[in-house]
């Protein structure tokens, strides 16, 4: 594979293989006379990513020696001063098919970590075709891992294949599945600070999402394939929420959370992250599926959670509501969207699951003064207030009971809280969430029948035979889809 004047294959490594001396040579690689020059700056990044990948088993190998092969070159004179130039390289070297897989590991890693410390790398990854470029990897991978991948394979009743034919398809998955998480990161860093578009969302097919959730285990959390490709469906159904309010397009996500013979691991997952998670991004992208689930259709709602499960999300989210600091008031914000329909669309509404603390929290939450204790009221502390209050007024279980006397055994509620159950706020930005559901399919009409959940029908899309993506020169740009304003 060439690129520009110098080929991977003709890049030896080193001799020496001293850790000390390794990494002299690693800074040494990056020192080029001109650092503006592009034919030096090549030259120096191939060399720099052959030699990082002939030498990762003996010098490099830990996560902290990883890292540091990441840093070194992120915060290089040469990448500061050629970044466009270099992301651009980057991904052309990562869109060669027959790349070795080592190579692409190192390459994949060097991206996530200019990702990660500098936000324009994110745009330029975009600006070049570099979400294509990574879903294109990552389908090629879950298509191989789909056929050959342990994770999914049913068990051998003879015990096992040959050694030989054993021992390097173990070698071979085991590769794509360390390239394929940080593939997956830099996706979900795409999707995380909303770089993609449109026209980068509509390339995601129905086998790359149920992939994603049909192989989710759920008696781990330590597995870093395994919670990267979680992350990656939580962030991707939030994109699907967001573009949903202007354009006409199928959640993916939702479709296959629907279908508990696919999402089973997911949702088991979900809850299990779901208490533990303490990451504030995180927790959002965690809230909004869950509000999806309790919105899109309230039939579905009621008996798509366990009781004991309802019981733990109320117990997290009162905990949370309780924990939230005064400058996290937007995260509280969403912890009540989801508080409406949990309480009102479950089992809920007949075991009153801790009614007198609901009401408790829900009342100090319901005054200006106790949200915003010092300062100047923001419009998210009035927010507050009046989800806080909607959950009081409209959710009837919480309303205290008017005692009547032909019946005390029956608690029965006032006029005047079921009239005060019409009013509602209105929701202004396009990033709260709305009060019937989002558009899942373009048309708020459109629902899943109670008879569809309890099918559980499994979907079976093989992975479906795709042509050779289009690969960008050097440096090549195309027009990128940009709603009409």
């Amino acid at each position: 594979m060439e690129c520009g004047s110098i080929s991977l294959d003709d890049v030896e490594p080193s001799a020496a293989y001293s850790p000390s001396i390794f990494w002299e040579e690693m800074e040494h690689l990056l020192k080029v006379p001109d650092v503006t020059d592009e034919t030096q700056v090549n030259t120096a990044l191939v060399k720099y990513i052959k030699h990082g990948s002939d030498s990762y088993q003996k010098c490099v190998k830990t996560e902290q020696g990883l890292y540091r092969l990441g840093v070194t070159f992120t915060e290089s004179m040469m990448f500061h001063k050629n970044k466009t130039f270099v992301v651009s390289k980057l991904l052309s070297l990562l869109s060669v098919d027959l790349l070795e897989c080592n190579l692409k590991f190192i390459i994949s890693y060097i991206i996530l970590c200019a990702a990660k410390s500098d936000l324009s790398v994110l745009e330029l990854l975009v600006e070049f075709q570099g979400f294509t470029v990574v879903y294109n990897n990552l389908y090629s991978t879950f298509a191989y891992l789909n056929r050959y991948g342990e994770d999914i394979m049913p068990s051998s009743s003879s015990g096992s294949k040959s050694d030989a034919g054993t021992e390097i398809e173990s070698e071979i998955i085991e590769s794509l599945k360390q390239v394929s998480t940080i593939l997956m990161d830099i996706l979900f860093q795409i999707f995380k600070y909303s770089k993609c578009d449109i026209a980068n969302l509509n390339i995601v097919d129905d086998f790359f999402v149920y992939y994603l959730m049909r192989t989710m285990r759920s008696e781990t959390t330590e597995d870093i394939f395994n919670n990267a490709k979680f992350k990656l469906l939580l962030a991707l159904n939030e994109q699907y929420m967001i573009f949903s309010y202007q354009y006409e397009l199928e959640n993916r996500v939702y479709k296959y959370l629907v279908d508990s013979a696919v999402s089973k691991s997911f949702v088991e997952l979900l809850l299990l992250k779901f208490n533990r998670v303490t990451d504030r991004s995180l927790q959002i992208m965690l809230c909004k599926i869950v509000y999806l689930i309790l919105t899109i259709d309230e039939s579905s709602a009621k008996d798509f959670f366990y009781l004991n499960d309802l019981h733990v999300l109320v117990d997290v989210l009162i905990r949370e509501l309780n924990n939230i600091a005064d400058d996290e008031e937007l995260i509280r914000n969403t912890i009540l969207r989801v508080l409406f329909p949990l309480l009102r669309n479950t089992e809920l509404a007949q075991t009153q699951y801790r009614r007198s603390d609901l009401i408790d929290i829900l009342k100090h939450l319901s005054s200006l003064d106790n949200v915003c204790s010092s300062g100047e009221a923001k419009a998210e502390h009035r927010t507050t207030v009046r989800l806080a209050q909607k959950c009081l007024k409209q959710i009837e279980w919480l309303q205290a009971p008017v005692v009547d006397t032909s019946d005390k055994a029956a608690p029965v509620y006032s006029d005047d809280s079921r009239e005060a159950s019409v009013s509602t706020g209105s929701l202004s930005s396009p990033h709260d969430f709305p009060e019937k559901g989002p558009p899942i399919y373009g048309n708020y009409d459109a629902s899943l029948s109670a008879e569809s959940i309890t099918k559980r029908l499994q979907p079976p899309p093989p992975p479906p035979a795709r042509k050779h993506p289009h690969r960008l020169g050097s440096g090549q740009k195309i027009a990128q889809f940009r709603p009409k304003s």
